[in-house]
């Protein structure tokens, strides 16, 4: 099925559709911003620092002895 047969065929099931929850969730994932790689790396934490966060974390747990 060719792009513009699947948008034809997406227009048709959006405009049959009456339930408000589904048309709102359409319309959340119409408003999704497209992922930014660049600035997702530049907010990243390396391979080390993600072990001693998470050993310290595990420390933090009240473990049972």
């Amino acid at each position: 099925m060719n792009l513009t047969a699947q948008k034809s065929e997406l227009i048709k099931w959006i405009n049959s559709i009456e339930d408000v929850t589904i048309l709102k969730k359409i319309e959340v994932i119409k408003s999704e911003t497209s992922f930014d790689f660049e600035k997702e790396w530049t907010r990243s934490i390396s391979g080390d620092e993600l072990r001693e966060r998470t050993k310290k974390h595990l420390k933090s747990l009240p473990w049972k002895k």
